[in-house]
């Protein structure tokens, strides 16, 4: 199992982006990550000391439709201090926010990179501290302590390098059917819902906070997105056994939304025609 008693882990979430030049700038000089590989049509970004892909850029053409997809990527630092030379560097290279706010079990910014795609940095408050009622994990939207966050940074330079330990925490979706899409991902994983709003659900794979959540914040009659237009194209997820792997490919059999297979890997679409790839860690 993972931390938390969880049996996934997120891997790297994959943009199709229109400038591939720009979006690798902002990655690499605002989020702070390494370029892994790179050629004339795609893009690796992560830790490359630890050869972690956190961020797949591939470059499509231009359209400006909107669809169903990202809410945000959340990229989890190890801890408060990562987190304030992180808000150290936005604020000396006067990088644009979206806000910033304490939701009891994590301290979070967001941002949007240049083609509106939402990120989230955050960090973890312990565990202790989480407000667990039941199954449940109660968030909240508070202001964040930024004084606070501050004092805690290491005060290195401005040229902020994302720490080794960094990984994807979670990733939002904005959907059609928060209820739908939400139990599909329940039965897919094995997840629990960790806190729901009418618009809104938090699911995970054991105590976490969540893995995964959906709104429908953005609207109902957005359409699909297609494969080769701008936006979210799809993301990993890891599982520790081959056992987990075949529980896994039979739910996504049985809501037919297995699109293909092999003993080491599934390829599946959800609701909204995200491709979620699940592989079996190495």
């Amino acid at each position: 199992m993972y931390s938390y008693q969880s049996k996934v882990r997120l891997g790297a979430v994959t943009l199709n982006v229109s400038n591939l030049e720009l979006e690798i700038q902002y990655y690499q000089k605002v989020l702070g990550l390494d370029i892994i590989s790179q050629t004339s049509t795609d893009a690796i970004l992560g830790v490359v000391s630890t050869q972690t892909e956190l961020v797949r850029l591939k470059q499509v053409p231009a359209n400006l439709s909107k669809t169903f997809g990202l809410y945000h990527i959340a990229i989890l630092v190890p801890n408060r201090s990562d987190l304030g030379d992180f808000l150290n560097h936005l604020i000396q290279n006067k990088v644009p926010i979206i806000g910033g706010a304490n939701h009891g079990y994590s301290e979070a910014i967001y941002l949007e990179d240049p083609e509106g795609n939402g990120i989230e940095v955050y960090q973890d408050n312990h565990e202790t501290v989480w407000d667990k009622q039941g199954d449940q994990i109660i968030a909240i939207t508070e202001e964040l302590d930024v004084a606070g966050i501050l004092a805690d940074a290491t005060g290195q330079s401005s040229d902020f390098h994302i720490p080794a330990q960094t990984k994807m925490g979670h990733i939002h979706l904005s959907v059609k059917s928060v209820a739908e899409t939400s139990h599909f991902y329940q039965v897919l994983f094995g997840m629990t819902e960790k806190f729901a709003v009418p618009s809104g659900s938090w699911i995970a794979s054991g105590d976490y906070h969540h893995h995964f959540a959906f709104n429908s914040w953005e609207g109902t009659n957005l359409a699909n997105h297609l494969d080769d237009t701008p936006g979210l194209f799809g993301f990993t997820v890891y599982v520790v056994t081959s056992d987990d792997l075949a529980r896994i490919k039979v739910k996504a059999d049985e809501l037919g939304r297995l699109r293909s297979y092999t003993d080491k890997n599934l390829v599946i679409e959800d609701l909204s025609n995200n491709q979620i790839l699940v592989e079996l860690e190495a």
